[in-house]
């Protein structure tokens, strides 16, 4: 009897290990920049401290602001966050049948966020520009991709930050015709 137990007692201890793993697994990712699982892979060298309290009304405000103001455009990729002095993202590869990509942002909190681009590794210098978050207007730029099938990424490096959210959008813009 004695030992029935003790091996069924190991069996239970290994079976909330297991749940206490998945259970960490699954808050570890819930913790995460703000960005929508499926969206474009996150650039790493790309980084910015959040802050002790999140306000997720930001982004939410500034995601409202890019699906109102975007319409009828075959997103290839988007995102939101808090707004944080460093942020940005890649999406991994525009398809091939891509000739442009019309990048959308917006975002809320007074901050003034000055925007880079990199197509392929090298910098899009004609795309750059700064947008002032006032939660009501859109930066859009359109990238001439000529149908590479390569990474295209922002950075965005924030002055005047307090609290806000940010949204972006990667949409296709031209296509080859087949």
């Amino acid at each position: 009897m004695t030992g029935a137990r003790g091996t069924g007692g190991r069996a239970a201890v290994r079976r909330v290990a297991v749940v206490l793993s998945v259970a960490a697994l699954l808050g570890a990712g819930a913790c995460g920049s703000g960005d929508q699982s499926g969206s474009p892979s996150e650039s790493p060298s790309v980084t910015g401290a959040a802050s002790a309290t999140p306000d997720p009304s930001g982004a939410e405000a500034a995601k409202a602001v890019l699906d109102k103001g975007i319409v009828n455009m075959e997103s290839l990729g988007e995102g939101d966050g808090e707004l944080r002095k460093q942020f940005g993202n890649t999406l991994a590869s525009v398809p091939e049948d891509v000739l442009s990509v019309s990048f959308a942002f917006t975002c809320t909190g007074g901050a003034e966020v000055a925007l880079a681009f990199r197509l392929g590794g090298k910098e899009v210098a004609s795309a750059a520009g700064t947008h002032v978050c006032d939660g009501s207007t859109i930066f859009q730029r359109s990238i001439e991709t000529a149908g590479a099938d390569h990474p295209l990424g922002f950075s965005a490096v924030a002055t005047g930050v307090g609290s806000g959210g940010y949204a972006y959008a990667f949409y296709s813009e031209k296509k080859q015709l087949p």
